[in-house]
C-alpha cells in the first residue's frame, strides 16, 4: 500500500498523471460547493480506468451545474450514471422562513457499465430482523441511496479536526468514505482524492489497504492530513 500526498492545485498534478498515462480504479471529488467550475472533470475522467468509479460530492450550489457537465460524458457514451447518493448532516443552525438545507448530493458514475460492486461490506441493520419479514434471516441490509442511518456529524466527534480555533467545517466522517470506497475497489486499488481537505478518505484507504493519493491546495489543511493519515 501506498500513501502519496500533493500540496498543489490538483489540475496540475491531474496534468502530470495525464503526460505519465497515470491511472486510477475510483476518483473522489468532495469539491468547492459554490464553485461552479467543472474543469477539473475533465482531467480526473482522462486519468481514470476503464470501468472505474468517479464520485463528486456537492450541494444544492453547485448541484445542478455537475448534473450537466456529465450529461455530456454520458451523452456520448464515456461515462455511465451509477448513483445519485444524499448524505444527511443534520447539525448546525435552522433558518427562520424555510426548511433547513442538511444534506450534500453524492454523484457516481462509472468509465464504462462493469463497475465493481461489493454490497455484502457495507450492509446496515433492518429494522425487521428477527422477525419473519427479514426473509434472508441476515438481521441486514444495503443501504438505501438515501444514507439516513448517521444522521449527524458531531462537531464533538473524536475524528475532528481543529483548524484554527474551530472545527473544519466540510471535514467528512469515516463512515461515508467506507460506504463509498469499500463497494467500488478492491484491496490494491489506486484511488486519488482530488480535493484532500483533512484526509479523511486517506485514513480509510489506509485502514482498508487501498493505494491512496490526495491532493490538497491549502497549506494548512496539507499538514493536517499529512500528520492524521501518517499517524
Amino acid at each position: 500500500m501506498t500513501i502519496t500526498l500533493y500540496n498543489e492545485d490538483n489540475i496540475s498534478v491531474c496534468r502530470k498523471f495525464r503526460d505519465t498515462n497515470t491511472k486510477f480504479d475510483l476518483i473522489y471529488g468532495d469539491c468547492i460547493y459554490e464553485s461552479t467550475n467543472t474543469n477539473w472533470i475533465t482531467y480526473a475522467e482522462s486519468i481514470l480506468k476503464e470501468n472505474g468509479i468517479l464520485i463528486i460530492q456537492t450541494d444544492y450550489h453547485s448541484l445542478y451545474w455537475h448534473l450537466s457537465n456529465m450529461q455530456y460524458y454520458t451523452g456520448i457514451g464515456q461515462m455511465t450514471f451509477v448513483n445519485h447518493l444524499i448524505y444527511m448532516n443534520n447539525w448546525g443552525g435552522t433558518p427562520r422562513n424555510r426548511f433547513a438545507q442538511k444534506h450534500d448530493d453524492i454523484l457516481v458514475y462509472c468509465k464504462g457499465d462493469n463497475w465493481k460492486w461489493y454490497p455484502d461490506r457495507i450492509q446496515i441493520p433492518k429494522a425487521t430482523a428477527g422477525t419473519k419479514f427479514d426473509k434472508k434471516g441476515t438481521g441486514t441490509k444495503t443501504p438505501p441511496s438515501v444514507f439516513y442511518d448517521h444522521a449527524s456529524f458531531s462537531t464533538m466527534s473524536k475524528e475532528r479536526v481543529q483548524v484554527g480555533d474551530k472545527c473544519f467545517s466540510m471535514q467528512k466522517p469515516e463512515w461515508l468514505m467506507e460506504r463509498l470506497l469499500l463497494p467500488f475497489t478492491d484491496e490494491g486499488d489506486e484511488v486519488l482524492d482530488l480535493f484532500a481537505g483533512t484526509g479523511t478518505l486517506g485514513v480509510v484507504c489506509k485502514k482498508y489497504n487501498r493505494n491512496y493519493t490526495g491532493i490538497e491546495i491549502d497549506t494548512n489543511l496539507f499538514i493536517k492530513a499529512e500528520l492524521r493519515i501518517n499517524k
